[in-house]
């Protein structure tokens, strides 16, 4: 009974340190996920809303799809600034409707520290895990401030000759004040529904993501201390005195282990289609906006205008291939620490030896997020989509030089 308790309280300390709430409440009031809490009562107001939310981005790219089929590449600065705008509004009509097919699975994630991983928590862990969550949420925060600044750049900043934030073809006469600031207004929600909830669902990924890099940090620490203390307590101690403890530390890192790896494929799963399209997306976009900066941007304010989207489109990327990269190298770390402790623990018994080697063996096949199974991804992912859009881009440039 003494010994449940400061368990009890250490898981509870665990899922207050991992708790998300700061990027569910703001994807539930846009409609974009159903916050867990909320999840049992009825969705039918919740998916009314995400409706109306999706039909301002759908309307949005219907007009810039009408713009590129009515001026073609007649003006190719005109058509690659509204390709960008036009992808940007479509992958995230895509994420919207994959969010709705796995919103089961991302409410399991967002609670998987209580659900999965607290009877293996510590008080010695709490403090890690407190530390790693605060450098997080600091992170997504000043990520999610970055996209809110760029949303205010580019509306800032007309593209349109009416003075609008994008290029448009609307059925009414855009140069009366009423209609400017109705489209204006339109422009702007659009523009933010679509770019900071990207982000704030990027950060709620990423978050998951590093909740299990945590977890296998943890691991990690748990193998190496548990291989100092048995080979220490096995020179003065025999065989039979040592397996017991021994066996129920083991057999309890083999389990959070096992935790990891079911989360690990459910996160996978649950992000491979949408990273693939949305790392296709983003590449597009990337090449089309160092287009528009090489070739279009006069002054200061559009060379801002299109930094800002290019910077935008750069950082979603990089998010996940930076916190994709360390679930690897932990993955990795995990492998390490298991052959330490086989190599450190020479007169432990036979059993206890074949169940590191066995964890040892599966932690050597990395856990990592991939773009659909075709990628992992990670630092040097994040380097070769940028230089396929960097390639894609200098195309574009000759082929602009030519026609001049």
């Amino acid at each position: 009974m003494d010994s449940a308790a400061p368990s009890q309280s250490a898981a509870t300390a665990a899922v207050a340190a991992g708790d998300l709430d700061h990027l569910l409440r703001p994807l539930h009031w846009a409609a974009v996920l159903r916050h867990p809490r909320r999840a049992a009562g009825s969705p039918l107001c919740f998916r009314l809303c995400s409706i109306a939310m999706a039909s301002f981005a759908f309307s949005s790219t219907c007009s810039e799809v009408t713009v590129l089929f009515r001026d073609g590449t007649a003006d190719l600065d005109v058509f690659t600034l509204t390709l960008s705008v036009a992808d940007t509004n479509t992958i995230w009509l895509f994420r919207m409707a994959h969010i709705v097919m796995c919103e089961r699975a991302y409410h399991r994630l967002t609670g998987q520290v209580g659900h999965d991983f607290s009877e293996f928590m510590t008080w010695d862990d709490i403090p890690v895990l407190r530390s790693q969550c605060r450098l997080v949420r600091r992170f997504t925060l000043t990520y999610i401030w970055f996209g809110i600044g760029a949303c205010a750049c580019y509306l800032v900043s007309p593209a349109s000759a009416e003075g609008l934030p994008f290029i448009m073809v609307l059925p009414y006469d855009v140069t009366q004040p009423l209609s400017f600031a109705a489209t204006w207004l339109f422009c702007t929600i659009t523009c933010l529904h679509v770019v900071v909830m990207t982000m704030v669902l990027d950060s709620l990924n990423v978050s998951l993501i590093s909740q299990l890099r945590v977890q296998l940090i943890l691991l990690n620490k748990k193998i190496v201390s548990l291989a100092k203390e048995m080979s220490a307590k096995a020179v003065n101690s025999s065989e039979t005195s040592v397996s017991p403890d021994l066996h129920y530390r083991l057999d309890k890192c083999v389990r959070h282990h096992q935790a990891i790896i079911k989360n690990a494929d459910l996160l996978e799963r649950s992000l491979g289609a949408m990273l693939l399209a949305q790392s296709l997306a983003i590449g597009a976009a990337i090449c089309f906006q160092m287009f528009q900066i090489a070739t279009s941007a006069n002054g200061l304010q559009q060379t801002g205008k299109f930094g800002c989207y290019l910077f935008a489109m750069l950082a979603e990327l990089f998010v996940y291939c930076y916190f994709g990269d360390d679930l690897i190298t932990e993955s990795e770390n995990v492998a390490l620490a298991a052959y330490d402790a086989v190599t450190s623990l020479q007169e432990c018994p036979l059993s206890i030896k074949r169940s590191l080697l066995l964890l040892m063996h599966r932690a050597q096949r990395p856990l990592r997020i991939t773009a659909g199974g075709f990628f992992p991804l990670s630092r040097e992912s994040f380097v070769s989509v940028v230089n396929v859009s960097y390639s894609f881009f200098a195309i574009l440039r000759n082929f602009k030089d030519e026609e001049e």
